[in-house]
């Protein structure tokens, strides 16, 4: 009896606990910053709805240093950790209507300037300055203006437009071999290739949630910097298992999806659907007490997460995430 006593008084703990945390509050934000993405092997590839890749202009690692990821992030990490970043410290506020922090605007301004870097470099993704004469449009993305007159070493280049040229800094664009190369009257050239990486489901799926939202995207990319809602979603499905993605996704939707953003990124990596059907905590023998205290069956997975994400405020997510978490 004691011992049944004991468990039953760490349940009812853990539910309290949890209903306290709100999943649009600060304790989402710690728990989201210390788990990473599940990685989707090649076994689990026929759960996963598309293998389609995003274009990030520009080498990988200066948008991971812009993007404050690790330069060790694995290709299947990036996007989801990049999502991550963008709604933790991308805004003040967790909603569209949210604010933009420096770090989102200096984001969203790098993209921009390796954009216009990658029309710059052409089909060859490399940079080519063959002389002083023809560096002027090079210069003025990156911000800066040369002092002096070309094949001079004395001539320096200096700011002439300081956001763009703390961009250009700050993401490790050679600008030391450039200026010395104006000074000696020698070509430059500079690598600079695209990056590919893989994104959950398509980028068309993802770029149809901005639609009707007043600030309609055409690529991920912007997708992510401009709705905090998509990107949340985009990382609270990065950490569930990927059947159990692909199923949300193909069953209820993205769009659906999407103003769940807050409870799933909390809740949602303790939902788990393999074969068509809501795993719960207790197993089989509690389906018909989650049938109750839910209102829909795990048989019927789709209304089952539905309701688990949408009812008595977030609590019952709570609940059953603490209960999955203990049982497990």
């Amino acid at each position: 009896m004691r011992v049944l006593l004991r468990v039953r008084i760490v349940f009812v703990a853990a539910f309290l606990i949890s209903c306290l945390v709100s999943a649009d509050g600060q304790g989402a934000r710690e728990n989201s910053s210390s788990d990473t993405p599940r990685a989707t092997p090649a076994a689990d590839s026929a759960a996963t709805t598309s293998a389609s890749e995003i274009t990030i202009p520009g080498p990988l690692r200066s948008f991971l240093r812009m993007a404050g990821v690790s330069q060790k992030a694995s290709a299947e990490e990036v996007l989801p950790l990049v999502a991550r970043n963008i709604y933790v410290q991308g805004y003040v506020g967790w909603s569209d209507g949210g604010t933009p922090t420096e770090f989102l605007t200096l984001l969203g301004r790098y993209v921009n300037q390796a954009r216009e870097l990658s029309a710059l470099a052409g089909g060859e993704r490399v940079i080519r300055v063959p002389g002083c004469e023809q560096s002027a449009p090079l210069l003025r993305i990156l911000g800066y203006r040369l002092r002096g007159t070309c094949g001079d070493r004395n001539a320096t280049l200096i700011t002439s437009e300081a956001e763009r040229a703390f961009l250009t800094t700050d993401s490790g664009f050679p600008l030391s071999a450039l200026e010395e190369a104006l000074q000696q009257g020698k070509p430059f050239s500079y690598a600079f290739p695209a990056s590919h990486v893989p994104v959950l489901f398509s980028v068309g799926e993802w770029v149809s949630t901005t639609k009707g939202s007043g600030s309609e995207s055409s690529d991920l990319i912007d997708a992510l910097l401009r709705h905090p809602l998509v990107a949340r979603l985009y990382w609270a499905l990065s950490r569930d298992d990927a059947e159990t993605r692909a199923f949300l996704e193909k069953s209820i939707g993205l769009k659906k999806l999407l103003p769940l953003s807050p409870v799933m990124d909390y809740y949602g990596s303790q939902v788990l659907i393999p074969d068509g059907r809501a795993q719960v905590p207790g197993g089989k023998a509690a389906e018909r007490s989650w049938k109750d205290v839910v209102g829909a069956s795990p048989e019927s997975p789709a209304d089952f997460a539905t309701n688990l994400f949408t009812k008595d405020n977030q609590c019952l997510a709570a609940y059953y995430n603490s209960l999955a978490r203990i049982s497990s």
